[in-house]
């Protein structure tokens, strides 16, 4: 029977059970966290966490010796959820819909106003840029048209007036096995932990938005 993660290790460790870890490397979470206390990880880095796994436990896998680094941070308060390596910070959000994906890709593409802004007519090309004049309590935003892959997923960087340096948002479309088209997106590179929640909020209402248009 598979195991689910607790409330905890959902935060924490991005919903890996402590029994999956165990699994996967022979010790819990609760031993990973022993072990590196033991060896004085909170005075390191995230890089020198992962070298220090490299070196003395090179029987876990590259891709687990990096989660394990950030699950021990984020234990221990050294990474707020949701911060990536790069000292940046991550959100994402996700719904599905009962249309195929050509209609919803085409519903993004010729209605940026619906997930953009309320004034965007922006060509959605590759090195195409687009700025949006702010309204009452919304600041203006800025941006550029990164990546274009037709009925797969859109990547831009996404600046409002008040933020020093660009986010990047990537919106992907995906089908189910039960044939409705998930539509998510993603943001990186968040100035801070505040930043975060107010993306998590907006596109949550972008998403709904879109699902209204949908329907």
């Amino acid at each position: 029977m598979a195991t689910t993660a607790t409330d905890y290790e959902k935060e924490m460790f991005s919903g890996v059970s402590s029994a999956s870890v165990h699994a996967a490397t022979g010790r819990t979470w609760d031993e990973w966290l022993e072990v590196l206390d033991a060896a004085q990880a909170l005075q390191l880095d995230h890089k020198g966490i992962v070298a220090h796994l490299e070196r003395e436990y090179p029987e876990v896998s590259a891709w687990w010796q990096q989660s394990i680094a950030v699950g021990y941070e984020r234990a221990r308060g050294i990474r707020v959820v949701g911060q990536t390596a790069d000292a940046g910070f991550q959100v994402g959000v996700q719904r599905s819909v009962a249309a195929p994906k050509p209609a919803v890709w085409e519903l993004v593409v010729s209605h940026p106003e619906l997930w953009l802004g309320d004034a965007a007519q922006v060509v959605l090309a590759e090195g195409t840029r687009y700025e949006l004049p702010g309204s009452g309590d919304a600041s203006g935003v800025r941006g550029e048209i990164r990546v274009v892959r037709p009925e797969q997923r859109l990547r831009l960087t996404w600046q409002p007036s008040e933020w020093a340096m660009p986010a990047v948002l990537q919106l992907t479309l995906s089908v189910s096995s039960s044939g409705k088209t998930g539509m998510g997106f993603h943001l990186e590179k968040l100035p801070d932990v505040e930043a975060r929640e107010a993306m998590r909020t907006h596109w949550r209402e972008v998403l709904d938005r879109l699902a209204a248009a949908i329907d």
